[in-house]
């Protein structure tokens, strides 16, 4: 019920009820209020509405929800969705009214895959075609649908790239077309993990990144090295292709097995009935090879017929273990806990005040 605005409590109800208009409305105004235009500004701005509470005004539902969506939480989702693209036509309208739309790149990107199940499976989320969702290892958890827009872009309307790109490369991406455009640049105190990928984003190329790595010292590991992508270990709490609404229905492919009990489950329906991954030989981890670029659906495990693939890619991740940061500590704290501050979630302590470990480990060779 309440959200922070420079660090003052005010409830959205006083404001007028929808916090997306109300996040827009404050965007909107920063714009507008710029004194110095000559001034470069970033601003990050950030809208809930796909994300679960499923909380869409009802002028909104009947101005965007089309005809044919079935269903509570698709109907909400259509409205939360049309809430955002009109979010984003105001914001772009104000850079054009203020003229600052000819100098301003566009950068739209998510975070992660939708939710089609667990806690937050009331969101009418759909990855479709791509496998299972958020919190998943799956391309339906951690791949997401981006694009990019403005003056710098214009000779690549509608066009597409599917190259990889990782979120830690927009910034070396972004300041290399900066620094093209203006001759402004700063110099790195440490190298980055981060790729330039400008090539391919504003010239239409093809991406520099080679691998990227998904998933470490956590228990599971996921690395994708060109088209290859290993999951090692558990890939998820869920699965499966889920809320396609009368598109065609996807199903894991499975190798026919060659002993009596494995066709005998196969001719009663149960092929794969304990997960589509393999045991590797050397350590008896359970072990997924996809390659993305003929089967992004994730649908045939080739770890079996591959093993000289899977071995290179697990001695790839062995090396990264050696130089990654281990998690961090997400032990609870006690004074940062909601009910100690009225319900609502904030900063409990003075940012000034806190200690940061600025070490930067070194690069990982990409």
């Amino acid at each position: 019920k309440q959200w922070y605005q420079r660090r003052v409590a005010i409830t959205a109800g006083e404001l007028g009820g929808y916090l997306p208009k109300l996040l827009t409305d404050d965007a909107i105004r920063i714009i507008k209020d710029q004194k110095n235009k000559d001034k470069p500004m970033f601003m990050y701005f950030s809208l809930p509405n796909v994300h679960s509470p499923n909380q869409s005004p009802k002028g909104y539902i009947s101005k965007y929800c089309p005809d044919g969506i079935e269903g509570y939480d698709r109907k909400q989702l259509a409205g939360n969705l049309g809430g955002l693209e009109e979010s984003m036509k105001n914001l772009t309208d104000a850079l054009k009214e203020t003229g600052e739309w000819d100098n301003t790149i566009l950068v739209f990107i998510s975070d992660n895959g939708g939710a089609p199940v667990g806690l937050m499976s009331y969101a009418g989320h759909s990855n479709y075609p791509l496998r299972a969702g958020k919190t998943t290892l799956f391309e339906g958890g951690v791949r997401t649908p981006a694009f990019i827009a403005g003056p710098y872009v214009r000779h690549l309307a509608g066009s597409e790239a599917n190259g990889m790109f990782h979120v830690s490369d927009w910034m070396p991406t972004l300041t290399s077309l900066i620094k093209k455009k203006t001759g402004r640049t700063f110099r790195l105190k440490n190298e980055i993990d981060g790729v330039d990928n400008s090539e391919m984003v504003f010239n239409g190329g093809t991406t520099k990144r080679k691998e990227m790595l998904l998933q470490i010292n956590k228990g599971n590991e996921v690395l994708r090295m060109d088209k290859y992508k290993l999951i090692v270990g558990n890939a998820g709490e869920y699965d499966g292709y889920l809320n396609h609404q009368g598109r065609p229905e996807i199903k894991i492919q499975y190798d026919e097995p060659m002993d009596f009990l494995g066709k005998v489950k196969c001719s009663i329906g149960l092929c794969g009935g304990f997960g589509d991954y393999i045991i590797d030989p050397t350590d008896g981890a359970k072990v997924r090879l996809f390659d993305l670029e003929v089967d992004p659906s994730e649908t045939y495990n080739i770890a079996g017929k591959h093993p000289d693939i899977v071995a290179r890619i697990r001695a790839r991740i062995d090396e990264l273990r050696v130089i990654v940061r281990k998690p961090q500590d997400n032990s609870q704290i006690p004074e940062a806990h909601h009910k100690k501050s009225g319900g609502i979630w904030k900063p409990w302590r003075n940012t000034q005040s806190i200690n940061i470990d600025y070490n930067i480990l070194t690069k990982t060779e990409l």
